[in-house]
């Protein structure tokens, strides 16, 4: 019986091991802006979180929302902004009461809001249940650049 009970505790530390990788976003799924080590997680799983400084949290009052600093990313303009629709779209499926996201380089500051986003991708965040829906969604948004575009230009 000693010998079942060893082998199962070291089956059980070796398993735990074994997830050397990187984090998945949606592991945070359903925390809030409160939630600042969630918030922070998140940041450091999402494109360029190489570049990711800080996070100021909104919580006191309503809107709830997010500023995320970057240094610079050192990439186009428009692939600059398509990272920053993906890290929006990711910070509202998964932060509950997230209602702005906004993610400010050296040179510009992104600013989204919850509707505005639902209303342009023609989802409700709080649905997406799987990273790869949410991919799917923006893929199809986000591979026009004339949407994308179009998107800045309103926002």
């Amino acid at each position: 019986m000693k010998r079942l009970s060893l082998l199962v505790v070291l089956l059980i530390v070796l398993a735990g091991c074994g997830d050397t990788e990187r984090s998945n976003a949606f592991q945070y799924k359903g925390s809030y802006v409160g939630d600042n080590s969630a918030v922070a997680g998140i940041a450091q799983t999402l494109p360029m979180h190489d570049c990711y400084k800080s996070i100021e949290l909104q919580t006191k009052k309503r809107p709830y929302g997010l500023t995320i600093r970057y240094s610079d990313p050192e990439i186009e303009r428009i692939e600059q902004e398509r990272l920053a629709i993906r890290n929006a779209a990711t910070y509202f499926t998964l932060v509950q009461n997230t209602e702005i996201v906004r993610f400010a380089f050296p040179n510009r500051t992104y600013s989204f809001s919850r509707p505005e986003m639902e209303a342009w991708l023609d989802i409700d965040f709080s649905t997406i249940k799987w990273e790869k829906d949410l991919n799917d969604h923006l893929d199809e948004k986000i591979s026009n650049q004339e949407q994308t575009e179009a998107y800045f230009k309103r926002i």
